[in-house]
């Protein structure tokens, strides 16, 4: 019994941290997708960067490494999942659609070459 409290308690500590440092501190965030549960009430969320976490040193990565994260709730339905979440103090975005992400456009290695700039001002 003693060891499922243990667990327990890192399990809060984890969703704490994800939702009080992780994720405020992932670039351009704007709050959590809330169409991202799974029809019973569980939660998953993608990380493109563990670096978010400030016990976490960038040099023993090696290279950005992300992370999915699945929170399993009681609730048996998506809305009672999303406000016992909210309660939690998950940032859950306006809206509940996805956001339009723009992706910039590739630059092709002309792009950088000094002999294609020099044709293009002749």
């Amino acid at each position: 019994m003693q060891n499922s409290s243990f667990r327990a308690c890192v399990m809060y500590s984890f969703l704490d941290r994800l939702i009080n440092l992780g994720l405020p501190r992932t670039r351009d965030f704007q709050g959590v997708n809330p169409s991202s549960f799974d029809g019973h009430g569980n939660y998953s969320v993608g990380i493109k960067d563990q670096s978010v976490f400030p016990e976490v040193r960038f040099d023993a990565l090696g290279k950005p490494r992300g992370m999915d994260v699945c929170i399993a709730t009681t609730a048996k339905t998506d809305k009672e999942g999303q406000r016992l979440l909210a309660l939690m103090g998950m940032p859950f975005r306006e809206g509940g659609g996805p956001t339009t992400t723009v992706r910039k456009k590739k630059l092709k290695a002309h792009h950088f070459d000094s002999r294609g700039k020099a044709r293009g001002r002749r």
